[in-house]
């Protein structure tokens, strides 16, 4: 059951409070920039409305108002005891939702980074009845700093998709993105790790401009683009690097950095940042890099891990398809990370005495030796 006076309190003033506040966030945005950015973007702001926020940025200043209006009209929100039963990570470090046991009673509440922890849930009797009636379901799985919750029909969603649960007292949840299952959720998690990974994407563009015989020597250095012009060849870029002049030719390149040089002759930029803006190339790499994290993906060798669920905590060692391989019997969470690092350094000796058995056989010395006649 939600908090009525605070699902009352916060409809009424949203309408009249919100634009401000997305006023003041945009007011303060523009304090960072110089005076021209400045006022290309008030140009900019007169043609704009309230469409022109990103759905991030609502989200941040609904929770902002909503943060705001609890601290000061129930400030029994932030006055919290009991004993620590589970933590959820909803941004990785960032937000946490716990759950918490005073007495025979159980209750939710959200830490984000900045600010202090307040209870989002009305009190339980179980925690099982709690995510239950709070997310529709006490089945979980918590991977990689990632809450997913897996839902009757198999399928699962994830508490980093949709903050919203930071407003549960004034709005009951309701899940965004699903996947079809909990291996597709894992496989999801590796594939946004690998496409942060710079080493990985550097492999990748590089063979693409292969593909488009544009030298790739220059990638991830920094260029002075003196002329830029197109010919039969394609967009002819005059640059300069580390002193030295010479010509580069992409296969299409949008308006827009062609008006940024002839504007600013001798703009100084990085090379990937040139390319990448080239649109043929963007779109084939986008497609290529995306086969590069699906094979990447499927023969990467995965280090054991702890995998946590509503059952307890597990070492697992995850595969290609996101299944995982229980390898351990349930503990504690705390006793899990434990267990791991035991096991790591286990793994860790093995290997230098591996290392060093191999030393000692390459360094065997034999003699010759001579029959006797």
């Amino acid at each position: 059951m939600r908090n009525d006076s605070i699902e009352r309190s916060v409809n009424d003033s949203m309408l009249t409070t919100a634009d401000s506040i997305l006023q003041m966030i945009e007011q303060s945005k523009q304090k960072n920039l110089d005076k021209t950015s400045l006022m290309n973007q008030e140009k900019k702001s007169l043609k704009q409305d309230s469409t022109s926020w990103s759905i991030e940025e609502k989200t941040e200043a609904e929770y902002e108002l909503y943060y705001a209006m609890i601290k000061e009209h129930h400030p029994q929100l932030f006055e919290i005891k009991g004993n620590y039963i589970e933590a959820f990570p909803v941004d990785k470090e960032k937000s946490v939702f716990f759950i918490l046991k005073d007495k025979d009673a159980y209750f939710g509440v959200y830490k984000q980074e900045s600010k202090e922890a307040h209870i989002v849930t009305p009190v339980f009797p179980t925690k099982e009845d709690l995510l239950q009636k709070t997310l529709g379901t006490s089945q979980f799985e918590k991977f990689r700093m990632h809450s997913f919750f897996i839902v009757d029909d198999g399928k699962a969603f994830s508490l980093h998709d949709n903050k919203q649960l930071r407003l549960n007292l004034a709005k009951s949840y309701k899940t965004l993105t699903t996947y079809e299952n909990i291996e597709q959720a894992r496989t999801f998690v590796v594939k946004e790790k690998l496409k942060n990974d710079p080493k990985l994407k550097k492999q990748s563009l590089r063979r693409a401009l292969e593909e488009h015989f544009i030298p790739s020597d220059l990638l991830g250095k920094t260029v002075t683009i003196q002329n830029i012009s197109n010919d039969g060849q394609g967009t002819r870029l005059s640059l300069v690097e580390n002193q030295k002049e010479r010509d580069v030719w992409l296969p299409d390149i949008a308006e827009k950095w062609m008006e940024r040089v002839r504007d600013n002759p001798g703009m100084k930029v990085m090379f990937d940042e040139v390319i990448m803006d080239s649109r043929s190339i963007a779109e084939g790499f986008l497609a290529f890099y995306g086969m590069e994290i699906n094979k990447e993906s499927q023969a990467k060798q995965h280090d054991f891990e702890v995998i946590s669920n509503q059952v307890g905590s597990y070492i697992g060692k995850l595969s290609g398809n996101g299944k995982v391989k229980k390898v351990s019997p349930y503990f504690s969470e705390k006793e899990a990370e434990k267990q791991l690092g035991n096991l790591n350094n286990h793994i860790q000796l093995e290997k230098r005495k591996e290392r060093q058995v191999k030393e000692v056989e390459t360094d065997i010395q034999f003699k010759e030796i001579r029959e006797n006649d």
